[in-house]
């Protein structure tokens, strides 16, 4: 009985400290395709999650506006957000010859020309308030 109640104040207070350390940021994302599927984003903490396609953190949403924002709640720190427009609606991102995206994309820090860099070429930094701006392209 004893372990029991341990355990549950542990996970307990263990779980409140996650929570508490968690902030809101804003994504907003411009130059979407009105009524044209869904939008979806990705954010990734470090280079290995980056590389791997392995997001820590997901959001979704119909495009319903040229510009649409999307609230986050995740801990302050270094990410890089990417975002797609699934045109098609069949659940993942299409690519062309050479691997270019046949939909629309967007980093952080990144304007659309050359090949993407790695995670500190496109990380930005994310407090509470922060509000992250990505151009699809």
């Amino acid at each position: 009985m004893y372990k029991k109640v341990l355990l549950s104040l542990l996970l307990l207070f263990g779980i409140g400290k996650i929570y508490a350390n968690e902030i809101t940021f804003t994504v907003e994302i411009r130059g979407i395709t009105v009524n044209r599927g869904v939008i979806y984003g990705a954010i990734y903490s470090n280079n290995t999650n980056y590389r791997n396609h392995d997001p820590e953190y997901t959001f979704q949403g119909n495009s319903i506006n040229e510009v649409m924002q999307f609230n986050v709640n995740i801990p302050s720190g270094e990410y890089v957000i990417e975002v797609y427009q699934d045109s098609n609606n069949n659940g993942r991102l299409d690519f062309g010859i050479f691997n270019i995206p046949r939909e629309p994309v967007g980093i952080t820090n990144f304007n659309g020309r050359g090949i993407p860099g790695n995670f500190n070429r496109h990380k930005v930094t994310i407090n509470n308030g922060t509000i992250i701006i990505i151009q699809m392209n």
